[in-house]
């Protein structure tokens, strides 16, 4: 750590060191996925081998570990952020033109309008442009929310679970994955579990009162809430992703959302409580067990 605390201080471009290995995967996930395609591998099964949920991911990842990369504050991670976000629509963008230029009608990256047609090329690639925007807010706000949980480092765990949780739910609805398949990424489920992971490392880590547990707990609630509104937000900015956390077809876009993270305040308030009291409940019956 000392190492690479010591990059980071010495500058913006020697900072980005530590995320190096990202890129480098993303870069590999993108050249997969375009190989496979023009091996003859079908498209409905590359997609799983999503750069746009990776980017998601990556972020929560980068946010998770960036303290312990000497990042001391949100705003050092806005460049990393754009880069990442950037770096996986230039592989993107490699690919669609190569795609079109040899006219590979397996690669899924290009369209057949595209091929000979610059000016519907051209179209295509600033749309990709036009996604740098969403991809690198939305990856900033991943890693800020997971940066901030390093506050009370019990929750970052569960944070980060959560939003990958939200993420991967999110993409199997995008990609028309049954209902019932999507929903085994299910985030409550994981909301719950949360608070026997609190009652159980908490004491561990110095919270040994329900007093102590109480704040962990109401985070761990509101950041749920938070993933599941983001998710919400994107849904409504790309409508022709059908979600079960927003619908956009029902008009009232603004109106809407804005009702909703009201409620997602409360709800994930009541989620904290409920993480708490079964924080306590574990916290109290494993202190019991060790004492016997």
């Amino acid at each position: 750590m000392g190492t690479e605390s010591q990059a980071i201080k010495q500058g913006p471009l020697q900072s980005l060191k530590w995320i190096r290995g990202s890129l480098i995967f993303l870069a590999l996930l993108v050249v997969a996925r375009f190989f496979l395609e023009v091996v003859g591998v079908s498209p409905s099964t590359t997609r799983y081998l999503s750069s746009s949920a990776a980017v998601f991911l990556i972020a929560i990842y980068l946010g998770t570990v960036a303290p312990l990369r000497g990042v001391t504050r949100t705003v050092n991670l806005i460049l990393p952020a754009v880069i990442l976000a950037a770096w996986m629509e230039v592989w993107v963008v490699l690919a669609t033109l190569v795609s079109a230029v040899l006219r590979l009608e397996r690669s899924h990256f290009a369209d057949k309008e595209d091929y000979g047609n610059w000016s519907h090329l051209g179209q295509h690639i600033w749309g990709h442009m036009e996604e740098l925007v969403v991809f690198g807010v939305a990856a900033l706000v991943l890693m800020s929310v997971t940066f901030l949980l390093r506050r009370w480092p019990v929750t970052v765990g569960p944070g980060a679970i959560l939003a990958a949780l939200v993420v991967l739910r999110y993409w199997a609805e995008a990609m028309d994955i049954a209902p019932t398949t999507a929903a085994a990424w299910s985030s409550t489920v994981a909301v719950l579990v949360c608070g026997f992971y609190l009652g159980g490392v908490g004491p561990r880590v110095g919270l040994n009162s329900a007093a102590q547990l109480f704040i962990p707990s109401i985070v761990i609630g509101w950041v749920w809430r938070f993933w599941a509104f983001l998710a919400a937000v994107l849904s409504a900015s790309f409508p022709f992703y059908r979600t079960h956390f927003f619908d956009p077809s029902g008009g009232r876009t603004f109106v809407r959302l804005a009702q909703l993270l009201g409620a997602s305040i409360l709800e994930g308030f009541v989620a904290g409580l409920v993480v708490w009291g079964t924080a306590i409940w574990i916290s109290r019956a494993t202190r019991r067990a060790v004492a016997t």
